[in-house]
């Protein structure tokens, strides 16, 4: 099969529909959305996406290009299989039907044109799934995104694991990202009914991104990246129903919410190894926990409720903190959790259908293509850009690098939830191929934004700022160095002043915020402006979050 869309030297030059013709060029490949189909059998995906959304089906020909010819019975056969396919694709549909008689034998050659369909406005929501070690999360997650129940040894969490030392230990030591979609009649679409994640996006109206963190405090450095560089929507603390008490790092999580003001929910893991008593005490902290951090939002034990839509609504009005109990090796308690996620959608952020206005793209992953070159992977924060957006409509800048550079930069492709798409719109996951006029070592943390988007907003580059910050712990003092974390990456910095308005108070009280400023080491430069979400560590413990108030 090939491509005659994307290879100028795989042009499908002469047609099986002119007289005469006996003889096409062998079909090259395995890739691509041309193929040849001599026989009734069930062709391959059109995968129409490969070919700028066409697939052409090429009848009555062999693989090495002889034309044959197929009977009027085989020919209505493979017609109605080529229907029954792009119906199950969900998202392709037969746009035209041309054939030939052969005049020497009466069999039919013929060409068949598949299109894929005017893509559904899609929305999508982030949820940052949290917890202790040992919480469950990536169990939770595997049955939630695969629909398969737990054998009660971690069996549904290895659909999630990438690496040998997590399946080995059943540990997560890094950030892994799974999907669950749904359509626009609220289905949910998961690997119960889809094949894979493409086919999940295709199908799917509303898609919700989980990001699964690590629980062990020697990942924490990984965990603290995914809440400033993964621009998660919703927080999901995991808490395990056979625990004895809310750890401290539970607590922790729950106070971030609280500083970042962040929609929360949690989900209450393994109750089918719970006990009545030692279930009731944990309950009863959790709730004064939340109490205490969180006491403007009500909570809301969620058991076999109608009304997803009203408390999906709350919740991302953070007006209520649902809580859901679960379990993964009875699937129970999924139902509820997962129809309040296909009702959430985040908070909506303008954007300009024609590019022009501000773009902001934040990058969490970068990649090397051979035919491509530097692909970035990440959240559009504001704005839209198209497919060569630098050269006709906005110019845009990539950086900032360590002494708080920028270049011009170039977008040629772009893929939205793996999907080639003209453009990239405010709200959605994306991937760029990015190209820099300019030398400059691409990195996580970058940005990529309109030119005059630099000192726009209160944007900044800059090594110093303010924050209003939560105190995860009680012992802040001035010039105490700390590793700060600033979208996907982190800096070491300093903490050159402590407001003293606000007296630190112990964790656990919804009062111990105070405002500090901070000084990044080593003459790092950095983009910075109000708003952005901070966390900062020292060693395996974190030591306060917040958002940034100022640039200096």
């Amino acid at each position: 099969m090939y491509s005659e869309d994307i290879s100028d030297s795989h042009k499908h030059v002469v047609s099986v529909l002119q007289d005469g013709v006996t003889k096409l060029p062998p079909e090259l490949d395995e890739a691509g959305n041309v193929e040849y189909k001599s026989s009734g059998h069930t062709p391959r995906d059109p995968a129409p996406v490969e070919g700028d959304g066409h697939a052409l089906y090429i009848v009555g020909v062999h693989d090495n290009g002889d034309v044959v010819g197929i009977s009027d019975e085989e020919f209505e056969h493979t017609i109605d299989t080529l229907e029954n396919m792009a119906q199950q694709l969900d998202n392709a549909r037969i746009v035209s039907i041309k054939k030939r008689v052969l005049h020497d034998s009466e069999r039919v050659v013929a060409e068949v044109r598949l299109a894929q369909k005017a893509p559904l406005p899609q929305t999508e929501l982030r949820v940052a799934v949290l917890g202790d070690y040992g919480a469950g999360k990536s169990t939770v997650l595997g049955c939630l995104t695969h629909g398969e129940a737990d054998d009660g040894r971690g069996k549904a969490r290895l659909n999630l694991m990438r690496h040998q030392h997590e399946l080995e230990s059943g540990h997560t030591s890094s950030i892994t990202l799974s999907t669950v979609g749904f359509d626009g009649d609220g289905r949910v679409q998961n690997y119960t009914n889809n094949r894979s994640a493409e086919h999940i996006f295709q199908r799917s109206q509303h898609v919700v991104t989980f990001i699964d963190t690590c629980g062990h405090a020697k990942h924490l450095k990984t965990t603290a990246r995914a809440l400033t560089g993964y621009s998660p929507h919703v927080f999901c603390v995991v808490i395990p129903a056979d625990a004895v008490e809310v750890s401290t790092t539970t607590r922790e999580y729950i106070q971030i919410a609280a500083a970042l003001g962040m929609p929360l929910m949690v989900a209450v893991s393994k109750m089918d190894i719970a006990d009545k008593a030692g279930f009731a005490a944990l309950m009863h902290e959790l709730l004064g926990t939340l109490d205490a951090v969180l006491p403007e939002r009500s909570k809301c034990i969620v058991v076999n409720v109608d009304e997803h839509q009203s408390l999906a609504d709350d919740m991302m009005r953070m007006s209520v903190v649902p809580i859901f109990t679960t379990s993964a090796v009875r699937t129970l308690g999924f139902g509820d959790l997962t129809a309040v996620l296909g009702k959430s959608l985040a908070k909506r952020v303008a954007y300009s259908t024609d590019g022009v206005k501000p773009f902001e793209f934040h990058i969490e992953h970068l990649y090397s293509i051979d035919t491509v070159g530097t692909v970035a992977t990440g959240w559009v924060h504001n704005g839209a850009v198209a497919a060569g957006g630098a050269a006709d409509t906005q110019q845009l800048v990539i950086g900032p690098d360590s002494s708080g550079n920028f270049v011009e930069a170039d977008v040629s492709s772009i893929h939205t939830l793996r999907t080639p798409t003209e453009s990239a719109k405010a709200g959605m996951s994306a991937s760029l191929a990015i190209q820099p006029r300019s030398p400059i070592t691409i990195q996580k943390g970058m940005v990529v934004l309109g030119a005059d988007q630099l000192e726009a907003g209160g944007r900044r580059i800059s090594s110093e700022f303010t924050a209003t910050v939560t105190v995860l712990c009680s012992d802040l003092v001035k010039m105490q160095a700390v590793v700060v974390h600033i979208r996907s990456t982190y800096h070491l910095a300093t903490i050159v002043d402590i407001g003293s308005s606000t007296e630190l108070q112990p964790l656990g009280c919804a009062q111990a915020t105070t405002g500090l400023r901070l000084r990044l080491s080593g003459n790092v430069r950095e983009l910075i402006y109000p708003g952005m979400p901070v966390v900062a560590r020292d060693g395996r413990s974190l030591t306060f979050a917040g958002r940034v108030t100022a640039a200096m």
